[in-house]
């Protein structure tokens, strides 16, 4: 039954993978057509009246008409919906919110929630379809619907508010509203899916997989790991080790990544699986699922044009300010970094996701995600994002062997810093690398050295600020005990799938807590 399922899915693809390549020759129409039936759709709504959408008719006028707007912008439009208004930016009334992360400038900041339509959960859906579609194309692996797909999401167990209304993270809603025949495909099950704790659910999961055919694994590869050293401690602890999760789950063909760079990962997780995986990424957000690597091994992810979502790109340069250029997908370039905002089938318009991402081709439209708008380091000038910091981790990695289970760079300020000479203050700042290693590096000056020079290579202003070590000293790099940034996390109420640790800040909130917990056992 299971191999009929692999053979039946692929034969299905073949009329979705033309349309892709379709649009992928040339996407402009297929985003003007979509964003003319959103702004039909929604000419009724209170929204829609504000700005006048039955008399738009290109581009330009909604762009003239609609404003560039931030969560705190629709906020007020939202709470109608919790007091039960209905037809307020998108036709109807909500069943679902997604609950997801606040901002990433400070470490507490609150939680967010955004709008599920009926036809955004259509549109999530079918890309997540289209993942396994990709997939097929490229390997006719159809093996891989004999066995169990481990996906590490939230619970089900979503919160109820009056008027119907759901909220809870978007893993957890789609599980939900995901068909009932895929159950027999898929862990968790119902009842460790619906547990709330984040660690029993780690432990439940753990004992599932570790007892199933896993053949195709998805999640936040931070996340996924704690799940893989559970796995492997059962194993042990039942008298029955493993080396390797091949040693586990022998028929293991597919890994579906997200939410972070996977670069400072990938020999940690080829370190862990023992034997060849394919590896996916995609580009899910609570507003919509922007993007998947449709060609595996390119770490390129291609922009989905027809998942309900109209894009918009703004030179990362001129996000904030007053006047800023608003680019589609017809005149955006290669190279550049641009913030990107989302007009969507769940009533959110020209909404600013809060990440950057940077086209490496067009036609089809690829890019790679540098980052968040407020996630950068540039506390001395030397203006570090995060494609930055991750990309000199992976090198370092390889540089010195080492494996990283998670980081955060923090500045180290003038004043803060009295250990540079005995009885005096050294007044070079610094960066101070927090690292939680899988395998620590057996040179720990080799590691420290190998990210500092590949930042130097990829960013001009922080070579500058190092140059004869006169602007910035060397980076610091302290090693952390196992599971710091678990607890970290768990102690600012960021815990669970939806949450990843921030990759560095220009503030040393988040490097404080870390270097507490470290300190305390």
């Amino acid at each position: 039954m299971r191999g009929v399922i692999g053979k039946l899915f692929r034969a299905l693809s073949g009329p979705r993978m033309r349309t892709v390549a379709q649009w992928q020759r040339d996407p402009a129409p297929t985003q003007k057509a979509l964003l003319d039936d959103l702004v039909r759709s929604a000419a009724r709504t209170r929204f829609g009246a504000e700005y006048h959408f039955e008399s738009i008719r290109s581009i330009a006028d909604y762009q003239a008409r609609v404003p560039l707007r931030s969560y705190a912008d629709f906020k007020p439009y939202w709470d109608r919906l919790f007091e039960g208004e209905r037809d307020v930016t998108w036709p109807g009334h909500p069943r679902y919110f997604a609950v997801t992360s606040g901002t990433t400038s400070s470490a507490t900041a609150g939680n967010k929630y955004i709008p599920v339509s009926d036809e955004g959960i259509r549109s999530h859906l079918r890309v997540g379809r289209d993942v396994l579609n990709f997939y097929l194309n490229h390997t006719r692996d159809t093996g891989l619907f004999r066995g169990r797909f481990m996906f590490l999401g939230g619970s089900t167990r979503l919160k109820a508010h009056p008027h119907g209304i759901l909220s809870g993270d978007l893993s957890g809603i789609l599980a939900l509203e995901t068909p009932l025949y895929t159950g027999f495909l898929r862990l968790p099950t119902g009842q460790t899916a619906d547990i709330e704790d984040w660690e029993q659910k780690l432990d439940a999961l753990a004992r599932e997989a570790n007892a199933a055919d896993v053949r195709g694994i998805g999640g936040t590869p931070s996340w996924l790991i704690c799940v893989f050293e559970r796995v492997l401690k059962l194993r042990r602890e039942a008298g029955r080790p493993a080396r390797t999760l091949a040693e586990v789950w022998p028929n293991l063909s597919l890994l579906v990544h997200g939410g972070v760079n996977f670069s400072p990962y990938r020999a940690t997780f080829e370190a862990l699986f023992g034997k060849p995986v394919t590896t996916l990424e995609v580009y899910p957000a609570s507003e919509g699922f922007i993007g998947v690597e449709d060609v595996p091994g390119t770490q390129d992810l291609l922009l989905m044009m027809d998942a309900g979502l109209f894009y918009e790109f703004i030179p990362a340069e001129e996000a904030g300010g007053a006047r800023p250029t608003r680019r589609t997908v017809a005149d955006v370039e290669t190279g550049v970094n641009y913030a990107i905002a989302l007009s969507t089938n769940s009533g959110l318009w020209s909404y600013l996701v809060g990440d950057t991402v940077r086209f490496t081709s067009l036609r089809p439209h690829r890019l790679r995600v540098t980052g968040r708008t407020q996630q950068f380091l540039s506390a001395f000038g030397e203006h570090l994002v995060v494609e930055d910091v991750e990309m000199a981790m992976t090198a370092a990695c390889r540089a010195a062997g080492a494996q990283v289970q998670d980081f955060h760079v923090a500045p180290i300020y003038p004043a803060a810093d009295t250990a540079g000479k005995p009885g005096g203050t050294d007044m070079r700042p610094r960066h101070q690398w927090l690292v939680e290693f899988l395998q620590p590096p057996a040179d720990a000056e080799k590691f420290r050295a190998a990210l500092d020079d590949a930042l130097r290579r990829q960013n001009a202003d922080y070579a500058a600020h190092r140059q004869g070590d006169a602007g910035m000293r060397p980076p610091e790099v302290v090693t952390l005990p196992p599971e710091t940034f678990y607890r970290a996390m768990k102690e600012i109420g960021r815990f669970g799938p939806q949450h990843k640790a921030p990759r560095l800040r220009n503030d040393r909130e988040f490097a404080e807590v870390l270097l507490r917990l470290a300190n305390t056992g």
